[in-house]
């Protein structure tokens, strides 16, 4: 047995700082959490915690034990992919992350499809914040990750998948439709994409909406930025704006009647909502976003990770 192989439980106790209370969340006793620290730390010859502390504080030993033991898990992770290569896909693992409204409306055609042709990878589907999934994607936690992006990070590897459009989402129910009929986009034409150029796509003054109430999220969102964007070229701020922090939950709000969001046609086509909003563009320029897969520079890309890109990369361009 090697010696990271107690990383969880030294993890546990770093983070809460109580070995009583890391053993309940460990679902081991206390006594045994307790001698296998104890263990350790005769092996290793060093303490890995200040027990004058309280809470307990992790040592320097304690800090770069952690470090390596992320390290070998790491090593263990891309050993076992080059073996799974080996296997042409027989057996292996893929770990993909993303965004929920990504993971949402890009991946289940793929992963039914993936998961039915190479029965033998294990899936794994991590849903998470942007930072959050390229923090796992550096540290070898996660293979592959989908993501828009305007800020990219240069230790990372960014694949374009496709450029889509970014639509208005208006209250169904609100009056303000009535006046901008000629301007709205039928649901049928985004489901089935019946547009073959922008010529076909009617563009709306965004400030016929500058009374409306809007749904927000953070500018490091790419929706967020977009809607962002709008209100610097058209040069308002929204009077009233309700904040979200999901794409689908600022869908779901405009669908409910509180105000108005934006949304992508990917997204827009894949809800599988019985109901939808009002739709407009406003600004063919500002209102699309490329979509890519993302892996990290640094590291080994499986075979396995590599064929579900090239299978997403197909199931999005039908």
């Amino acid at each position: 047995m090697n010696c990271f192989s107690s990383a969880k439980y030294i993890q546990a106790i770093a983070e809460i700082g109580n070995i009583s209370t890391a053993a309940e969340q460990l679902k081991i006793s206390q006594p045994a959490l307790s001698a296998q620290l104890k263990k350790l730390e005769n092996e290793l010859g060093t303490a890995l915690f200040d027990r004058t502390k309280h809470p307990l504080e992790i040592t320097e030993a304690g800090k770069i034990y952690l470090e390596y033991a992320a390290r070998f898990q790491t090593m263990n992770k891309e050993f076992a992919q080059h073996l799974a290569d080996l296997n042409e896909l027989k057996r292996g693992k893929l770990t993909i992350g993303g965004a929920v409204s990504f993971n949402v409306s890009y991946l289940p055609k793929t992963i039914a499809e993936f998961a039915e042709k190479y029965p033998g990878i294990e899936l794994d589907i991590v849903d998470g914040s942007i930072p959050e999934i390229v923090s796992k994607t550096l540290n070898g936690q996660i293979d592959l990750f989908i993501a828009s992006t305007f800020d990219p990070d240069d230790r990372l590897n960014y694949e374009e998948l496709l450029e889509e459009r970014i639509f208005l989402c208006v209250p169904s129910g609100w009056a303000l439709n009535d006046r901008l009929k000629e301007w709205q986009i039928p649901v049928e034409t985004i489901m089935e994409g019946r547009y073959d150029s922008e010529k076909d796509i009617p563009v709306a003054d965004f400030t016929a909406f500058i009374d409306s109430t809007f749904i927000l999220l953070n500018r490091d969102q790419q929706i967020g930025y977009t809607m962002n964007s709008l209100f610097d070229r058209y040069n308002f701020k929204p009077k009233k704006a309700i904040m979200a922090e999901q794409t689908m939950t600022s869908y779901s709000l405009t669908i409910a009647g509180v105000g108005v969001s934006l949304m992508t046609e990917s997204t827009i086509r894949q809800s599988n909502l019985k109901d939808h909003p009002t739709f407009y563009m406003v600004d063919p320029e500002i209102c699309r976003r490329k979509l890519y897969v993302v892996h990290s520079a640094q590291r080994y890309l499986s075979v396995a990770a590599r064929a579900f890109m090239d299978m997403l990369e197909k199931n999005l361009k039908q």
